[in-house]
């Protein structure tokens, strides 16, 4: 995990999802991929991150390899998928938000004779994020939404269902298979799986994917959409995902400069020698130096493994 970088990557595969997340920041700069990949630079109020956002479209495909360039190429703090989703759990209503916990694959499996057998693949999201995002749904992440109705929207944590299929039929076969095997999900939606593969590969970059539900994948998704629920869960994911990036702790190298200039103990990002006023080498750096002198004694962590130097000569060393 890079923690002194200040890029986090949030995608969406929808225009009404860019929108809804690109107003949530300001001082929005152009940046290309060199594949051509359109990214827009910003920066959330409050905050020293800058958020890069790109629209990456629809379906798992894109968002796997999308989501793998922006890794390979910004080395993000974090990286999101956000945006709509069809809700599947009747206390999950029409502008609520769910914070996939676990993102599902339902889509593979074998037919035999005797029917069709899931082999579904699992994806655990960050626990990091998901941390961040329970203290920021205790937070006024909801003041920055605009409710269609009376009551503010909630935020759960849930498994979501990721695949290539648009559900909206509550009494189709297919409605059913996933009912029976994937009964704990709370949302449904198309990039999720393919955005989750990535990051995991990627194995060192938190990841999270937060949904706002538009539909309730019940025949009703037509009539909804035409009142504005896009645009209203649009906002509201945008909305849950900022407070989440807010509530995340600032990059170590703003830290280590806040800990230069105030006098006192020092905190460090995984290590903690207990010493004040002590620079702090880059978390990137291919050596890592922490140093505690007392009476000639050098305590030094390079490449992840602890030497002790002493002698007359150990405060050079």
């Amino acid at each position: 995990m890079s923690t002194g970088t200040k890029a986090i990557v949030v995608l969406t595969a929808l225009s009404v999802e860019y929108l809804a997340v690109t107003g949530q920041l300001t001082n929005l700069k152009r940046e290309d991929h060199p594949t051509g990949m359109i990214f827009e630079r910003g920066e959330l109020p409050g905050t020293s991150w800058e958020i890069y956002v790109a629209e990456a479209g629809e379906g798992n495909q894109a968002a796997a390899v999308l989501t793998e360039r922006a890794i390979a190429w910004l080395n993000p703090r974090a990286v999101f998928f956000t945006g709509i989703a069809g809700g599947r759990k009747r206390d999950v209503v029409l502008g609520d938000v769910v914070v996939a916990t676990q993102v599902w694959g339902y889509q593979g499996g074998k037919q035999g004779v005797d029917g069709f057998k899931g082999r579904p693949r699992t994806w655990e999201t960050s626990f990091e994020l998901q941390q961040a995002a329970r203290y920021a749904g205790r937070g006024g992440w909801v003041e920055c939404t605009s409710p269609m109705a009376d009551t503010p929207p909630r935020m759960h944590f849930k498994p979501i269902l990721a695949g290539e299929i648009v559900l909206d039929s509550p009494q189709s076969t297919f409605e059913g298979y996933l009912d029976s095997h994937y009964n704990g999900a709370a949302a449904i939606e198309m990039e999720g799986a393919g955005f989750a593969s990535a990051a995991h590969l990627a194995g060192t970059v938190p990841f999270l994917v937060v949904r706002g539900i538009s539909d309730k994948a019940d025949g009703t998704k037509q009539a909804t959409d035409a009142t504005g629920t896009q645009e209203t869960a649009a906002r509201h994911a945008a909305a849950a995902t900022m407070a989440v990036i807010a509530a995340l702790p600032e990059p170590v190298a703003l830290q280590d400069a806040d800990a230069k200039s105030k006098p006192g103990h020092a905190r460090k990002d995984g290590h903690d020698t207990g010493t004040a006023d002590v620079p702090l080498a880059s978390a990137d750096s291919q050596k890592q130096i922490n140093r505690a002198e007392r009476g000639g004694v050098v305590y030094a962590v390079q490449n992840g493994s602890q030497t002790i130097n002493s002698g007359p000569e150990a405060g050079d060393q």
